[in-house]
C-alpha cells in the first residue's frame, strides 16, 4: 500500500489585535458665572472698608455669593474664580458688617454727648462793677454785677455756651477774669485789666 501523505500546511498564527490605551482629558471650559462672581466680589470688598458707602456690600456681597455657589456646581468648567468670588462675598459682608457697627456705635456716643445733661457753672470775677452776658437754656441772659459773681445751670438743651464780662469804663484800674467749668472741668478761661476791662469765655460739651 502506497502511504498516502496529506501535506497540509501548517496552521498560520492569528494576528493579535493591537490595543491603543487613550486617556481621555476632560476639557474645562471657561466658567461665565464664575467671573461674574469674581467681579462682583472684588467691587463688593472696595465698597465694604468705605464707611456709609460700604452698605452697598451687603447687596453686592450675597449677589457674589449665589453666583459663586452656582458656578461651582457647573460641570466642567473652571472652578478657581468661582472659589474666590464666593470668598470675597463673605468678607465683604464681614467687613461691611463690623464697619456698620464702628460707624453705629461711634455716632451713638456723639449722640449721647450732644443729647446729654451736663452741668455749666458760670465763674465771675471783678473789683468793681461790671455788667456780664452768658448762654442759658432759653438764650442769651445778662445782669450787672457789683462783687464776684457765680451761676450754675444744669440742662441739655445747649451744648455751646458763652460768657463775657465787662467792666467800668472809670475804673481805670479795673480788673475781670471769667471761666466756665462743665461738669466740674474747666472749659474756657480769661482776664481783662484797665478801663471797661473785658474778658470773655466759651466752652461746649463735647471738648469739656
Amino acid at each position: 500500500m502506497s502511504d498516502i501523505r496529506n501535506d497540509m500546511p501548517p496552521s498560520a498564527t492569528p494576528e493579535q489585535p493591537q490595543i491603543h490605551h487613550v486617556q481621555l482629558v476632560e476639557d474645562k471650559r471657561k466658567n461665565g458665572l464664575g467671573v461674574a462672581s469674581f467681579v462682583v466680589g472684588i467691587v463688593a470688598a472696595a465698597f465694604s472698608i468705605i464707611p456709609l458707602v460700604g452698605m452697598i456690600a451687603f447687596f453686592l456681597g450675597p449677589v457674589a455669593i449665589i453666583l459663586g455657589l452656582i458656578a461651582v456646581f457647573l460641570k466642567n468648567r473652571r472652578k478657581g474664580l468661582a472659589i474666590t468670588g464666593l470668598i470675597l462675598g463673605v468678607v465683604s459682608l464681614i467687613v461691611a458688617g463690623v464697619m456698620t457697627a464702628a460707624i453705629g456705635a461711634a455716632a451713638k456716643s456723639v449722640d449721647d454727648s450732644i443729647n446729654a445733661e451736663h452741668t455749666v457753672e458760670y465763674v465771675v470775677t471783678t473789683s468793681g462793677p461790671a455788667s456780664i452776658s452768658y448762654w442759658t437754656a432759653g438764650g442769651s441772659s445778662t445782669e450787672d454785677i457789683t462783687a464776684n459773681w457765680k451761676k450754675s445751670i444744669t440742662s441739655k438743651e445747649f451744648n455751646v455756651t458763652s460768657l463775657t464780662v465787662t467792666g467800668d469804663y472809670s475804673d481805670k484800674a479795673g480788673a475781670v477774669s471769667c471761666e466756665i467749668l462743665i461738669d466740674g472741668k474747666s472749659a474756657g478761661k480769661n482776664t481783662g485789666k484797665g478801663a471797661g476791662a473785658h474778658a470773655s469765655c466759651s466752652g461746649n460739651t463735647w471738648n469739656k
